[in-house]
């Protein structure tokens, strides 16, 4: 579980992202990206109904949160929100994470 800190749970926060962010796209995530006033990263998931029932929806954001847990001291000052599509499921842990790497580096969010 991500920190109190770094998490996006107000739905004024998605639709300001939303509205207002730069996108990155890859085969099965798109990343929504917006400069944030706060010191700490503030990171959300949106997983919809097409992927699967609860039980896939959730795994499927359980492992995204620990590929992020592992990025999150590298990643630069912003709020971002994962949102995932259906063929993602497909995928194991490790595709996964490469995924997510590859993308939070088109994103240029990185810190390295």
């Amino acid at each position: 579980m991500l920190k109190i800190q770094n998490r996006l749970k107000k739905r004024k926060e998605f639709a300001y992202i939303y509205r207002k962010s730069e996108r990155f796209h890859t085969a099965n995530i798109t990343l929504y990206k917006i400069a944030s006033k706060y010191p700490n990263p503030k990171i959300g998931f949106s997983v919809n109904n097409k992927v699967g029932k609860a039980v896939v929806r959730n795994k499927v954001k359980r492992r995204l949160r620990e590929i992020v847990k592992e990025f999150l001291p590298s990643i630069s000052k912003c709020n971002l929100i994962f949102v995932v599509k259906p063929s993602i499921i497909e995928l194991d842990f490790e595709q996964m994470k490469s995924e997510v790497k590859q993308i939070l580096t088109k994103g240029k969010i990185l810190d390295e």
